[in-house]
């Protein structure tokens, strides 16, 4: 786990030196777009990358997609953190309800998912070594998703607003679950009820933790929201001075004055 840490604090500090590159050069809004959708797309090239490369040399390619259900289908958070961050790039209006939506999915959201992806990779656990090219892949590629929506505060998206961003989290853990539930449903489908369970999109069939059989998605969820509410009241407490705090705007002497 060592070697796994190092080689994460290693990715976090080249995107903390990108970060600061960004902040110094770019300046105008439409490179900010342009840089979102370049981050976007790294990041899902990235992710196929195997696949693309054994569809070019000729290999088994078809084995190798059926064999990554995640190449197929988002069934895993950071799956569909990866593809939001490519529909936000695309919104031509990112001030919009959708647009606020998507901001505080990916960043309260995101990188939470990416640094427990990074951090608690399955892959490297079930195969500690980065000597292989699919362990790298899994971890650097969550590295450049956590860039691509750490972007988003450097370019001043992201809001603080306790209902806002606590009505968005409660949207898309709804939204997760039931893309959690397709996915399960087309793999018990089309291929078998078996398949589904090992696929056990978004966590819905079964715990992910050994000895926690418990802690399936809905228990998470129920978990999370308190959480998340906790996060959000310190950060307005923090960040914002008193009369201009979140209850504060449905104080009825407030408004008096």
């Amino acid at each position: 786990m060592g070697k796994l840490i190092l080689f994460n604090l290693i990715l976090i500090a080249l995107c903390a030196f990108g970060l600061w590159l960004v902040k110094r050069l770019v300046r105008k809004d439409r490179t900010r777009s342009i840089l979102l959708l370049t981050a976007a797309l790294f990041t899902i090239i990235f992710h196929y990358s195997s696949f693309l490369f054994k569809l070019i040399s000729g290999a088994d390619a078809m084995a190798y997609l059926s064999a990554t259900p995640n190449l197929i289908l988002p069934i895993y958070p950071c799956n569909v953190v990866m593809w939001s961050a490519l529909i936000f790039a695309l919104l031509k209006n990112k001030a919009s309800k959708l647009g606020a939506f998507f901001v505080d999915y990916l960043f309260w959201f995101g990188v939470v998912s990416t640094l427990v992806g990074m951090f608690a990779n399955v892959d490297f656990i079930r195969n500690p070594t980065l000597a292989d090219y699919e362990n790298v892949k899994s971890i650097t590629a969550h590295a450049t998703l956590l860039f691509n929506i750490l972007l988003l505060p450097l370019f001043g998206y992201v809001k603080l607003d306790v209902k806002r961003n606590m009505k968005n989290i409660i949207i898309s853990i709804f939204v997760m679950a039931a893309i959690g539930a397709y996915c399960n449903l087309v793999f018990e489908a089309l291929v078998s009820e078996a398949a589904a369970y090992d696929v056990n999109s978004m966590f819905l069939i079964h715990s992910p933790f050994e000895g926690l059989a418990f802690l399936t998605y809905p228990v998470i969820a129920l978990i999370a929201i308190p959480i998340y509410f906790a996060v959000f009241v310190l950060c307005d407490l923090c960040a914002h001075k008193k009369g201009a705090r979140f209850y504060d705007k449905n104080d009825p002497e407030r408004h008096k004055t």
